[in-house]
């Protein structure tokens, strides 16, 4: 158990015991948890909320961190606010990202770039190649196909891409 003090006096207690559970949690021999999601399960979970965020018929998310993990720049379609852009509004959640990281004047280098469905469209590629994206990791549903040349040309120009391959289901139950 930890207790953390305040300036003004007062105690608070932070504990496993704290928090309610339907069962108990399971813990390996460390005493640490064993269901504990990856980084990488993470983002693409951020992703993927991301997307629910979306007012548009076909919902994307784009999560972009650092090599060290941390969030660096969000985005969602719908939320682009350019008229212009609506002519690419295949992918707005990217545009959406690389538009809020070039007004940052942040370089995408070294940024893992996660998204909900990988971008087929020309713009959306170029931005991406502008911003120096080291990494795609993209999930796709099922039927959302995924072009062949595109991949090849961003790995061609230093990017990896990588589809995510679920491995269990998250899901977070806010009426607990």
């Amino acid at each position: 158990m930890t207790t953390i003090e305040s300036k003004s006096s007062t105690t608070a207690s932070c504990s496993s015991e704290s928090y309610s559970t339907k069962s108990p949690i399971p813990l390996g021999p460390t005493g640490k948890r064993l269901d504990y999601i990856t980084w990488h399960q993470h983002h693409m979970y951020m992703t993927r909320m991301l997307s629910e965020m979306s007012t548009s018929q076909e919902p994307n998310g784009c999560y972009i961190v650092d090599e060290d993990h941390y969030q660096i720049i969000s985005g969602y379609s719908g939320e682009v606010t350019s008229k212009d852009d609506y002519i690419y509004s295949c992918q707005c959640a990217i545009l959406s990202a690389l538009r809020k990281l070039e007004k940052k004047s942040i370089s995408g280098e070294n940024f893992i770039m996660y998204i909900t469905t990988f971008p087929n469209c020309t713009y959306c590629l170029e931005r991406i190649l502008h911003i120096k994206i080291s990494k795609i990791w993209y999930w796709n549903p099922i039927d959302s196909a995924v072009d062949d040349q595109s991949i090849k040309n961003l790995e061609t120009n230093g990017i990896q891409c990588e589809k995510y391959q679920p491995t269990r289901t998250i899901s977070i139950d806010f009426h607990e």
